[in-house]
């Protein structure tokens, strides 16, 4: 398949997943009885996406697929997918408290197994739904036409825009934090995931592993304003430390792609 093939593809894919899961999501608004399992049904809107569209090309398929178990990665990018997530917040809950002296920094107490649930819960439940499709299908042809910056902070608004109809479900925990600084977010760490996606040879290993590790140090951290009495300023600064990251993060892009065009 060519590069306009492959972008045709990303067409279709996006329209599908934008329309598994805003489905999901308008039906969980409407029939609350439901939400739960629609809710999650509409996290796998991009995954569900990427098979339908590989599934009847056999070498598509097994390419895609195979992607999900290529453990041949630098263990320092495994540990600083895993790792990031976690130091990043904790720097920004650390900074908070030493300006404010307010603020929780740790998590309640906990069992010692706990954390090993949630990061799997959130694996299994929304993080595979969605990186066969974002990092797997997308990210790709895009890197290919436009290279990583630009395909980053291109497949990082869309991302942003999937999330929409999340903000006006009834108790979602996305109702608590302001769109623009969500979207800030998510377009920044869309940097980070497109190093990882380079510096593993495409494993999408990396991928999940930072998404998963991301959503459950900001449900396990008091890092939220549903843990702060409904104060931004953890969060602020937990964003602002991912821009950082991820401004550092171009420029070691950047280097990749002159080293690799040089030999």
């Amino acid at each position: 398949m060519d590069i306009f093939d492959r972008q045709n593809q990303v067409g279709r894919f996006l329209a599908l997943a934008f329309g598994i899961s805003w489905t999901s999501w308008l039906l969980a608004a409407i029939m609350p009885s439901l939400e739960a399992p629609l809710k999650i049904a509409g996290t796998f809107g991009p995954s569900s996406a990427a098979l339908i569209l590989v599934w009847p090309h056999l070498q598509e398929r097994r390419e895609l697929l195979s992607r999900l178990v290529r453990w041949r990665i630098p263990i320092n990018v495994l540990l600083y997918a895993s790792a990031l997530p976690v130091a990043g917040i904790l720097l920004a809950l650390l900074t908070v408290r030493a300006i404010t002296g307010n603020g929780a920094v740790w998590p309640e107490p906990m069992l010692i197994w706990l954390p090993v649930v949630v990061f799997a819960y959130i694996m299994v439940f929304s993080v595979v739904g969605e990186e066969l499709g974002w990092r797997g299908l997308a990210l790709p042809p895009l890197i290919a036409r436009h290279g990583p910056i630009k395909a980053s902070l291109g497949l990082g608004l869309v991302w942003a825009i999937w999330h929409a109809p999340l903000f006006l479900l009834p108790g979602d925990f996305h109702n608590a934090i302001p769109p623009f600084l969500f979207a800030i977010q998510i377009v920044a760490s869309s940097v980070i995931y497109t190093h990882l996606h380079l510096a593993s040879g495409g494993s999408l290993v990396p991928a999940h592993l930072f998404h998963a590790s991301f959503n459950a140090s900001a449900g396990l951290f008091p890092v939220l304003p549903q843990t702060r009495s409904g104060d931004l300023t953890a969060l602020w600064f937990a964003v602002g430390t991912l821009c950082v990251i991820a401004v550092a993060t171009v420029f070691v892009i950047r280097r990749r792609v002159r080293l690799s065009a040089s030999q």
